[in-house]
């Protein structure tokens, strides 16, 4: 029996550490959701701030600037399927955390309640050789008693 804690101890151990590694793809998920937000919401500034000051002297700035906006537009949609992508990415690294503390909280049970067992099969051991050795010295003293 005490082998076998040992043995869900080392699992345990192994749960937390995959817990602890879902937990950091998790954060990283999220990070990389925030900065793709952060990225889109400059490429839409940076959009409307060239569209804002349209004015040009000549053709070529003028084209210039139309050039940029379509680049600008190009980003904005890729940026947009990245975004898509790292928040299913993120949905993906949240069910796996999920999972990985739902698995580690049920070894973590399934240890305390072997430990529990463990220690109240040590107690019943213990109070039954105590039993026994007590039994044992008592029907010594009713044989002697009755051999009087």
């Amino acid at each position: 029996m005490k082998r076998r804690m040992k043995g869900l101890q080392r699992i345990l151990k192994v749960r937390d550490t995959q817990k602890k590694l879902k937990e950091t793809a998790l954060q990283k998920a999220s990070n990389q959701c925030s900065a793709l937000k952060n990225s889109a919401t400059r490429i839409k500034n940076l959009q409307f701030e060239t569209l804002s000051h349209a004015d040009a002297e000549n053709a070529n700035l003028l084209s210039a600037k139309m050039e940029l906006v379509g680049r600008l537009v190009d980003a904005e949609r890729k940026i947009e399927l990245s975004i898509e992508t790292a928040r299913q990415d993120f949905a993906h690294a949240e069910r796996q955390n999920i999972a990985a503390r739902a698995t580690y909280e049920g070894t973590e049970k399934l240890l305390n309640s072997k430990r529990k067992k463990l220690q109240k099969a040590e107690i019943y051991k213990a109070d039954n050789e105590h039993n026994i050795l007590y039994n044992i010295d008592n029907n010594k003293r009713r044989e002697w008693s009755d051999d009087w």
